[in-house]
């Protein structure tokens, strides 16, 4: 744990060396994207030497945290001009009390995320799994699996909870990525509002909109990925806003740095950053002239520079730097006629909505239905836009896959609007152009992606972008009283949601959930305090514990250290290795009768001396590599097989 803490130590003497020639905002953005460069660099170069290791890592990062030092005291008198502490009776200005509510969110989700351990169901399937799969090969290098996902999406996440990985020894830090995330994008947006205009009050409520967020506060504490692509996308702009105000190579590089992490990290990243790559393309094509070629450049070969390890090897094994096969295009659109595109932008901001009374719910999905036969003339589940089960609003969700942020859309909604009136009488023409790429994100966002029933959690980034134009216009248009009501109505409403997390509870409030989620295999009063952390990770399928323990144990009892996993592709792999590792052990998962093309990928196990399925209608018998296995019991659909 001690070594784990060399990243930290490195972000924080980064933050020092560039805060002294930048604002504490500014310096913190591009320490982390400082931070994000060498996750990528320093995996990427170590896995093509397969020495991915414990050791190498720290010695890695080591030497980072020595060079970032070397920088920090270069600019000591600068820093210790900042650090001087102001008179005694400025020690309490009234701005702290204002900030205390977003600091206790983030202390509260912080504790969440370091007692509660991962419990995503994609993190049990692909997320964690294929840091477990790295960390145990020493490279990030494609082997045989048929959850493909763990192969062909974008991993800067799964990168950075590698490092922590394999220099804790365990996953107590694995949701801290998420969380930084949450921080990080606070701090961004309110960066962003100031870039807008805005007063101070105006980026303290752009700052409080993305802290109160039910879909952050439940996603910061977990594994998944949508606030790590929000966070690059906010350093994006608040980077890109940077180099408008000063046009240097530096300035673009910064951007472009940004902008490939955000590329790295999860698809809608392109879809959000489609309208500012163009503006600002546009920008600099009639303010530059001649001079935009080096800028332009940079812009688009460092993100091709960060990607390349993961385009390279999708290309390799896909034939395709993007992997789009049947599974990955499996939520995009069929059709992109103008009414496709309404139909989702309508159901999508629909799913932002949902109560715990079923007929407020059932009248919102009639109005949205209603619509669609009377007006847009199309089908309401068209199998061209719309996924798998047909559109219906989620109940009020404590589940980070479905949970709705109505007030923050309503704010959003009218803010944007409102923004565009003011530009119309003469009002700041930046605010226009970013509220209106803000919408035409949206459209963008509802033009390629099918409705899905978690489209909430996809448009966090969404929110969160809209949470400075929200700053700005509260402070142009209204006073201080009215922007301290809508903080403090924002913070009382978001408590539900820090406490009561469907999965990973402090207090157990038996608050009301959707009612496929309903049945919670907590107990009630059970929460992250006084549930055993293991009973914590099968909160989401109960019913694979007991199989899963007893198949481990069963690998201690015979000493194995190669574990067959027979599954399909939306089977949970990551607690068989956990379970198996409990013991210091270092032992292997690897999946069997692989029926995909990653078959022909490295083979990085050994032959299995145990095999757990979770397929139906499991043989008796099996043959594995030339060994026979039969099956010694079947419990849950789980079953164990040993050699004969």
């Amino acid at each position: 744990m001690i070594l784990a803490s060399l990243p930290v130590l490195f972000f924080g003497l980064s933050f020092f060396w560039l805060w002294a020639t930048n604002t504490w905002r500014t310096a913190f953005i591009r320490a982390a994207v400082l931070w994000g460069l060498l996750v990528v660099a320093i995996t990427e170069v170590l896995s093509l030497l397969g020495l991915l290791s414990f050791w190498w890592l720290a010695a890695a990062w080591a030497i980072a945290c020595c060079v970032a030092a070397i920088g920090a005291w270069r600019h000591r008198v600068e820093l210790a001009e900042r650090l001087r502490l102001p008179p005694t009776r400025r020690l309490w200005h009234p701005a702290l009390l204002a900030v205390a509510p977003v600091a206790l969110i983030a202390a509260a989700t912080g504790v969440i995320a370091w007692v509660a351990p991962p419990n995503t169901w994609d993190s049990m399937t692909y997320h964690l799994a294929r840091v477990a799969h790295w960390a145990a090969d020493g490279s990030v290098a494609y082997y045989p699996t048929d959850i493909l996902r763990q192969l062909f999406r974008p991993l800067f996440s799964e990168y950075a909870t590698l490092q922590f990985q394999v220099l804790s020894g365990g996953d107590h830090l694995a949701n801290f990525v998420q969380w930084f995330s949450m921080v990080g994008s606070i701090i961004g947006a309110s960066l962003i509002a100031e870039q807008l205009g805005s007063s101070p009050r105006g980026q303290l409520l752009a700052a409080i909109v993305v802290a109160t967020l039910p879909m952050g506060i439940l996603q910061a504490t977990s594994t998944q990925t949508d606030y790590v692509v929000t966070f690059w996308l906010v350093c994006s702009v608040s980077l890109a806003l940077g180099f408008v105000g000063r046009s240097s190579p530096r300035n673009a590089a910064w951007f472009a740095t940004s902008l490939g992490l955000a590329m790295l990290t999860k698809g809608t990243a392109y879809i959000v950053a489609v309208p500012l790559v163009l503006a600002l393309g546009s920008w600099m094509l009639i303010r530059l002239k001649s001079r935009v070629l080096r800028p332009a450049a940079m812009m688009i070969l460092i993100p091709l520079l960060i990607n390349a390890g993961y385009f390279i090897r999708n290309e390799t094994l896909f034939h395709d730097p993007l992997a789009s096969n049947e599974e990955a295009i499996s939520g995009v659109d069929a059709i992109f006629t103008p009414q496709a595109v309404m139909s989702n932008a309508v159901r999508d901001a629909a799913m932002q909505f949902g109560t715990t009374d079923p007929t407020l719910n059932h009248w919102l999905e009639r109005a949205v239905a209603k619509l669609h036969s009377q007006v847009l003339h199309i089908g309401l589940n068209d199998p061209n836009t719309t996924w798998p089960g047909g559109f219906q609003v989620n109940a009020l969700s404590f589940n980070e896959d479905y949970a709705g942020d109505p007030l923050q859309t309503l704010l959003a909604v009218a803010a944007v609007l409102a923004a565009i009136g003011l530009a119309l009488r003469r009002g700041p023409p930046l605010l226009l152009v970013y509220s209106c790429g803000l919408v035409f994100a949206y459209l963008v966002f509802a033009a390629y992606l099918k409705w899905e029933p978690w489209t909430t959690r996809l448009q966090l980034p969404l929110l969160v972008l809209a949470a400075p134009v929200i700053g700005a216009v509260v402070s142009r248009l209204a006073n201080a009283t009215v922007a301290g009501v809508l903080g403090a109505a924002l913070v009382v409403a978001s408590v539900p949601w820090v406490i009561d997390n469907q999965t990973r509870p402090i207090i157990d409030l038996r608050l009301p959930t959707p009612v496929e989620l309903q049945s919670r295999s907590l107990r009630a009063g059970q929460t992250i305090f006084n549930t055993p952390r293991t009973d914590l990770y099968f909160v989401n399928q109960k019913s694979l514990e007991a199989p899963y323990v007893r198949a481990t144990e069963r690998a201690e009892q015979t000493g194995c250290r190669e574990i067959g996993f027979w599954g399909g592709f939306d089977d949970w792999e990551y607690p068989v290795w956990v379970l198996a590792n409990e013991f210091g052990n270092r032992t292997r998962v690897d999946q069997v009768f692989v029926t995909n093309n990653s078959i022909t990928a490295t083979r990085f196990a050994s032959k299995p001396c145990l095999l757990v399925a979770v397929v139906p209608d499991q043989p008796a018998t099996v043959d594995v590599e030339g060994v026979e296995f039969a099956q010694s019991w079947s419990q849950d659909g789980v079953g164990l097989y040993e050699p004969k």
